[in-house]
């Protein structure tokens, strides 16, 4: 007999099965890259993309039009981890009012980490 640690559950919410296309806006330069939403809750999802696409700290998801309204959805969210073509997100907030200035030098910041990280892997 073999005994096994319970799993810790840290999910805020509950989660669903789907088998939903969608795209991940990576960065304001890059094209969009597919990929299959696998499971979602309110606060996250688990996707599936290809192992080649380099993921940077916070994507856009967008569903296409399966949610209550019928209409595509996005949702800006973080990854938090990820296993070969599999990743985990967490939905964002939507972030305090920014001004102009600071939104243009937060989406720079995220673009200059997602072209390093191609670069590490040869990609650019």
């Amino acid at each position: 007999m073999t005994l096994t640690t319970p799993k810790i559950e840290r999910r805020h919410s509950d989660r669903r099965r789907a088998c939903l296309g969608g795209t991940l806006r990576l960065a304001a330069f890059l094209p969009e890259a597919p990929c299959r939403l696998r499971d979602h809750s309110l606060t996250g999802a688990r996707i599936v993309v290809a192992e080649d696409v380099v993921l940077p700290r916070v994507v856009d998801l967008t569903v296409t039009g399966r949610n209550v309204t019928g209409r595509n959805e996005t949702r800006r969210a973080e990854v938090v981890w990820r296993d070969g073509t599999q990743a985990g997100l967490a939905f964002l907030d939507q972030p305090a009012r920014e001004d102009g200035a600071a939104a243009e030098a937060r989406a720079e910041r995220a673009e200059r980490a997602v072209v390093a990280a191609a670069r590490r892997q040869g990609l650019v």
